[in-house]
């Protein structure tokens, strides 16, 4: 299923209720949204997708980086350079990138993030598919499950689509919690890393056979603070990982994304520019390698 993604731009009033507007890149709006529809004085409201809109700041919304959708029999990106390979072949490999808008590859100027650098190199010698019900970027396999704006327990929801989880992936690219930093104060070492944790128990419940890689949060520079709770929830996260990979479950983390990505790698203090989405395939490739060296990539379930 095709979304097609339109962005516009509504410009925030009523400035003298600012106890009920919406707070710098907090959400303003989308399909059963209770919440405030306004936003803090010097962010725009901006539709990112139907169910999701986010106070961003003018400079920020007034740049071209909108999500688009692309048909999947678009070319496939050039981005170069890619990671370099030491040699796992041979692997049919159905992989579902699953996220919010850094999965979806928001900002990148092929809209394909780090997924085209990532196809490229996973698949000489490989048989590989990435699934997933949305279709963003001009990769030719550019499906995947990146919602713009979604938090963990949205991730959760929409991973139920029969285009993602019930379509048994073998390999399972896990990046959330970045929305759950930005909307919900403290859930950093409270609900965060619990949903997390809940959602990979879904995830082997549904895919019994998957290997699971998680990634730790990219920087976020935002506000000030935020980057305490993105170091706890990266913490917490790493110490659970490790805990399940040690009792026998075959799930990784791509522990060094929160220290390979800087903040310079970022166009907005949130998403990666694409010298920053490379780096991202980077860190991603190693870890799937380890899990195809640990045997753990076996041949996808017939569905």
């Amino acid at each position: 299923m095709v979304f097609v993604f339109r962005t516009f731009i509504t410009f925030c009033i009523l400035a003298g209720l600012a106890l009920a507007q919406s707070q710098e890149w907090g959400q303003c709006g989308g399909i059963g949204w209770p919440g405030p529809t306004t936003c803090v004085s010097g962010t725009i409201c901006t539709v990112m997708n139907p169910y999701y809109s986010q106070c961003i700041p003018g400079s920020v919304a007034s740049t071209p980086s909108s999500p688009t959708t692309i048909p999947s029999s678009s070319t496939k990106s050039t981005t170069s350079p890619t990671p370099t390979s030491t040699g796992i072949t041979g692997l049919n490999i159905r992989l579902l990138p699953l996220g919010d808008s850094i999965t979806f590859g928001f900002t990148s100027s092929d809209g394909n993030g780090y997924r085209a650098t990532l196809h490229n190199v996973l698949q000489p010698g490989n048989t590989l598919d990435f699934i997933g019900s949305i279709k963003s970027g001009t990769m030719v396999d550019n499906d995947n499950e990146g919602h713009v704006g979604a938090t963990i327990q949205q991730i959760a929801q929409a991973a139920v689509n029969p285009l993602a989880l019930p379509a048994r992936p073998n390999v399972v690219l896990l990046m959330a919690g970045t929305n759950d930093m930005i909307d919900i104060p403290g859930s950093a070492n409270t609900s965060a890393p619990t949903q997390l944790s809940s959602l990979i128990d879904t995830i082997f419940t549904t895919c019994p056979d998957a290997t699971i890689i998680v990634s730790t949060l990219t920087p976020l520079t935002i506000t000030t603070n935020i980057q305490t709770q993105v170091n706890t929830f990266n913490t917490i996260i790493t110490q659970m990982i490790n805990a399940r990979t040690a009792a026998g479950q075959h799930i990784l983390v791509a522990q060094s994304m929160a220290t390979t990505i800087l903040p310079s790698d970022l166009i907005d203090g949130i998403h990666p520019t694409d010298a920053g989405y490379i780096k991202m395939a980077n860190v991603w490739y190693p870890v799937i390698e380890q899990a195809a060296r640990n045997g753990w990539i076996g041949k996808p379930v017939t569905v």
